[in-house]
């Protein structure tokens, strides 16, 4: 950022380093599991615990309208919570533990053999539940916390940036760890490790806990909406409608991506070494997503976070097209292209959010980051339970053959064509479609640049009242 641009943003918006440092340690700590939960919850059950495709559906189908009540629900209760540290850090220090234990019980399960078929169904049911809530509680009110401590678009940005330099760091150990603990060392290797990323997971998100401090006016001033209420302007509003319909695809897309990550490498390509296959498309995966970064944030800078948004999904579904048509070795070009458009999947959203809720403060006077995140969810975060469903049941259609004592079995060619489509081109078809939708949205040009004065007026006057309140 050039010296005039960084004088164009208003003192109280920018955020000093070592806040943007602590704020972006949850990245890596939640990388680390959430990554690993994602990629390998679907492959670990289906492939070492052997629970039939059958169970794995209802237990995300489950799973699914779990993630659809306690969203909204917590970031109602985040947006009402007030304390002397603020509305957001106190759930870290409630839910933090518990997203580490629930996750390290999550692959303790008693096998198939010792508890039977309902016995794992049950197990798995219950601790992708319980570690859903401990993940909603802290990166919902994260995701919130990240939007208030800035509204200059660019500050958000840089931000995410942060976020994004943690995080990718912990989702490649979540991509290359399970797979080679798994083929090495087996389930006790496997859990041994995931004990590990764990208590990782725990340190580094009570950094954040610790060092991020809060801006005090919005729980101090600020009048929330009751629940009902909450939810009737968020429903009301077009800008939200638009952005979470985009959302939505972009998190089932990516949570394809991982969940059949390890199925694609294992069986699309008979005869090479799955792990060297695993490499080669997490490099490609991370020089796409280091010049997607540079590129999307410039485009950002001029442009906005809109225009970035679509640059980000234009190259992803590019991506997943080539993935699904291509033949061969050829076909892994398509990660590339995928890593170009991943950092708008995987932090610029959030902006893109940040914005839904700045028109929002305009319209009902209140700052309520939390509740919008949490309604988003409500309609988004299911994707990844429906991509887990999507892949079982591909598998299932495309006479997936699962292993015998231990061993893989080589898929026939039917089975590897529903991998690859699963892969690549049902994907592309979804991000065209979202990239449709969000060309919609009318938060861009003149109409954002009078919501982004008209904020900042409003957070004058609040920081005036909060002086009043500390004096009395």
């Amino acid at each position: 950022m050039s010296h005039k641009e960084f004088d164009q943003i208003a003192p109280e918006d920018i955020v000093p380093r070592k806040t943007k440092l602590g704020f972006a340690s949850t990245a890596f700590g939640s990388q680390l599991v959430h990554g690993i939960f994602m990629i390998s919850t679907l492959f670990y059950y289906r492939e070492i615990m052997l629970l039939s495709e059958i169970y794995i559906i209802i237990a995300f189908g489950f799973y699914a309208i779990w993630n659809a009540v306690n969203d909204p629900l917590f970031g109602w209760l985040s947006d009402r919570t007030s304390t002397r540290w603020g509305r957001r850090i106190p759930y870290y220090w409630i839910f933090t533990p518990m997203m580490t234990i629930s996750f390290i019980l999550l692959w303790l399960s008693p096998t198939v053999e010792v508890i039977g078929q309902i016995g794992v169904f049950i197990w798995l049911l219950l601790f992708l539940c319980l570690y859903d809530t401990a993940f909603t509680a802290t990166l919902l009110v994260w995701s919130a916390l990240g939007q208030e401590l800035s509204m200059d678009h660019r500050e958000r940005a840089s931000i995410q940036v942060y976020s994004l330099m943690f995080a990718v760091p912990g989702t490649l150990a979540a991509l290359l760890l399970p797979m080679l603990f798994l083929e090495g060392a087996g389930r006790e290797g496997f859990i041994f490790i995931t004990i590990i990323l764990g208590i990782l997971q725990f340190i580094f998100m009570m950094v954040t806990a610790i060092t991020v401090k809060e801006k005090l006016e919005y729980s101090q001033v600020d009048k929330p909406l009751g629940l009902i209420d909450a939810l009737k302007h968020t429903f009301k509003s077009k800008s939200f409608l638009i952005t979470v319909a985009m959302n939505f695809w972009l998190i089932f897309t990516q949570a394809v991506l991982f969940a059949n990550l390890y199925f694609y490498t294992s069986y699309v390509f008979p005869g090479s070494n799955p792990f060297m296959i695993l490499i080669v498309t997490v490099g490609l995966i991370l020089i796409g997503l280091a010049f997607g970064t540079i590129y999307t944030v410039k485009v950002n800078e001029k442009k906005g976070v809109k225009t970035a948004m679509m640059h980000s999904i234009f190259w992803q579904a590019v991506g997943f097209l080539l993935i699904g048509i291509l033949p061969g070795y050829l076909a892994l070009l398509g990660f590339f292209f995928v890593g170009m458009g991943l950092y708008g999947a995987m932090s610029l959203f959030n902006a893109a959010f940040g914005e839904v809720c700045d028109e929002d403060e305009v319209k009902t006077g209140t700052r309520r980051e939390a509740a919008i995140f949490g309604t988003n969810a409500l309609i988004t975060k299911p994707a990844e339970s429906f991509a887990g469903m999507f892949i079982a049941f591909m598998l299932l259609v495309f006479l997936y053959q699962q292993p015998i004592g231990g061993v893989q079995q080589v898929q026939s060619d039917f089975t590897i064509l529903g991998i690859k489509t699963a892969m690549g081109l049902v994907p592309a078809v979804v991000l065209f479609l979202s990239l449709l939708i969000y060309k919609f949205s009318p938060l861009h040009g003149q109409y954002l640049k009078e919501i982004k004065t008209k904020i900042s007026q409003m957070h004058v006057e609040k920081r005036e009242k909060l002086k009043q309140i500390t004096k009395k």
